[in-house]
């Protein structure tokens, strides 16, 4: 009875641990579809695949990816540069380059993608004439609203905005309309341009004119897109840490760089850099 009992336990359990070994292997993360989700599907995972590991990417909303890593259920998250990363860990929104982060942190800068002007109702070669009177229309978070705004005061189209004391943009000119993100692309009909971030634009397969204005590489290093993690959970667990270096490694690879360069032909850039401390 005693051999049967102890047969039964190792039975019960044996497939508990080997789930275990497997989950210390398997690294979950939560990222935009493009490019974020390509370059981690075409260009990362085959790299942790040589250590071993197995990458899982799930594509999911952008306003969501915080609190999935926050509550556990990713391992990381792939979306935002890191002054949006800022503003949820403390709810401000103005960006401190020696920030101390306590929710998420950054590990590494992957790429950048520049905030450009696209065409609306009006062309590219009626931009110039028309730029100070023209209608924009820009994305309504405010991290990506500030973005903008800084475009289009570099261009000329606007003298400056205001902020209130939390440094969220007040007072907007009336030409210019905040749009949720998920709108952009299906409203540009109703303006005479829009500001979009470049994969809002990617999604909605717009193609880029070189000669309206664009972020320049002064914001690269700023505007990076990172990768995202549990600040606590890589503190604290040494099985996760472990998970999310070689994650940060593999993103830092020269061939990720090279891919960025291949598919996208220069529409999003290299922005690779280590971010983690010690």
């Amino acid at each position: 009875m005693k051999k049967y009992f102890g047969l039964l336990f190792a039975l019960i359990f044996l497939p508990l641990t080997s789930c275990s070994k497997e989950d210390d292997k398997l690294i979950v993360i939560a990222a935009s579809e493009i490019p974020h989700a390509e370059i981690l599907n075409e260009a990362v995972k085959p790299l942790l695949e040589e250590k071993g590991y197995k990458l899982e990417v799930k594509t999911l909303d952008w306003t969501l990816q915080n609190d999935g890593v926050l509550n556990g259920d990713y391992d990381a998250n792939y979306f935002q540069h890191r002054p949006y990363l800022e503003q949820f860990d403390s709810k401000k929104n103005e960006y401190d380059p020696d920030y101390t982060y306590t929710l998420l942190f950054p590990l590494a800068s992957v790429h950048f993608e520049p905030l450009r002007i696209y065409p609306g109702k009006k062309g590219a070669e009626d931009f110039e004439k028309n730029k100070k009177d023209a209608t924009y229309e820009i994305c309504n978070d405010v991290s990506n609203e500030i973005r903008a705004l800084d475009l289009l005061k570099a261009n000329g189209i606007i003298d400056d905005y205001k902020k209130d004391e939390k440094g969220n943009p007040i007072n907007l000119p009336s030409n210019i309309k905040p749009i949720s993100e998920n709108l952009l692309v299906s409203s540009m009909g109703d303006y005479d341009y829009a500001v979009l971030p470049t994969n809002t634009a990617l999604t909605g397969k717009l193609v880029a004119d070189p000669s309206l204005p664009t972020e320049g590489d002064e914001v690269k290093d700023l505007r990076a897109n990172v990768i995202a993690a549990n600040l606590k959970k890589y503190n604290t667990d040494t099985v996760y840490r472990e998970k999310i270096d070689v994650l940060a490694d593999c993103a830092l690879d020269s061939s990720v760089s090279s891919f960025i360069v291949e598919r996208y032909q220069g529409v999003i850039a290299p922005a690779q850099k280590d971010l983690r401390k010690g």
